[in-house]
């Protein structure tokens, strides 16, 4: 398949078999992962795979996913400023790297990073499953994982061989996500969000595995959620040596 039809088949899969990804697999997958786009250049991210198996349980007991404990190879994507200080060490390249303009640049590097190894490992048939979970409890995966400062978890992508094939769980119209020129009001396209909604819904009453009456709004109010548990994320970020600028300063 080429890069889009790998991309309109993606499905999230969490159950993978006893079949190895052999190590060769996975270095081949994070090469070609590496040359996407990285701002300025810094390659602001980190890779941790993590292989002892009490670790994997704590990592499964922050996520609420038992399957992260199983099978395929499971990795903790970091962003990371810690190395290029080590490359460039002083006072002033400290708050540099550590100020919100090259955090966002580490998370965006670690997000071009973990997209890229998703569509890396599906060319090649394999399943994986991005992990935002690891998130709720940033500190506990810090403490786990024995991170330096300026280095903050931003996702776990586990990946291997899968044992299923979900249904395909349908996404937004272009109309609701593609604009021109300016910003659009949701109410300019509500017939699309309509259409969607009622896509949605058929998706999960036809669904083989959980299915349930859903509906869009209510998805959308029980992912704010997740939010009660990530609260603590900000103070977490200023602990690992992030956002000096948030300081007050006194004369």
């Amino acid at each position: 398949m080429n890069v889009i039809e790998t991309l309109a088949a993606h499905r999230t899969k969490r159950q993978f078999s006893t079949q190895a990804v052999t190590d060769a697999a996975l270095n081949a997958l994070v090469a070609a992962a590496q040359q996407m786009p990285t701002s300025q250049y810094l390659q602001a991210y980190s890779l941790i795979e993590i292989t002892d198996p009490a670790k994997r349980a704590a990592v499964a007991k922050i996520t609420t996913m038992p399957t992260v404990a199983a099978n395929g190879r499971l990795l903790i994507v970091l962003a990371d400023q810690h190395r290029n200080l080590a490359l460039a060490p002083g006072a002033d390249q400290r708050r540099a790297l550590s100020e919100m303009d090259r955090f966002l640049g580490s998370v965006e590097d670690a997000t071009l990073v973990t997209a890229a190894l998703l569509l890396a490992a599906e060319s090649q048939g394999l399943g994986s499953v991005v992990l935002g979970s690891i998130n709720n409890d940033t500190q506990a995966v810090i403490d786990l994982l024995g991170l330096p400062e300026l280095t903050l978890p931003v996702f776990g992508l586990q990946i291997g061989h899968p044992l299923d094939q979900p249904e395909k769980k349908p996404r937004l119209g272009l109309p609701a996500v593609l604009f021109k020129n300016t910003y659009q009001e949701p109410q300019t396209y509500q017939s699309e969000l309509t259409a969607f909604d009622q896509r949605l819904h058929a998706y999960y009453q036809a669904r083989s595995s959980h299915a349930r009456d859903e509906h869009l709004a209510h998805m959308t109010n029980e992912a704010l959620g997740s939010a009660a548990r990530r609260r603590d994320f900000f103070k977490v970020a200023r602990r690992q040596g992030f956002f000096p600028e948030a300081t007050p300063t006194h004369n």
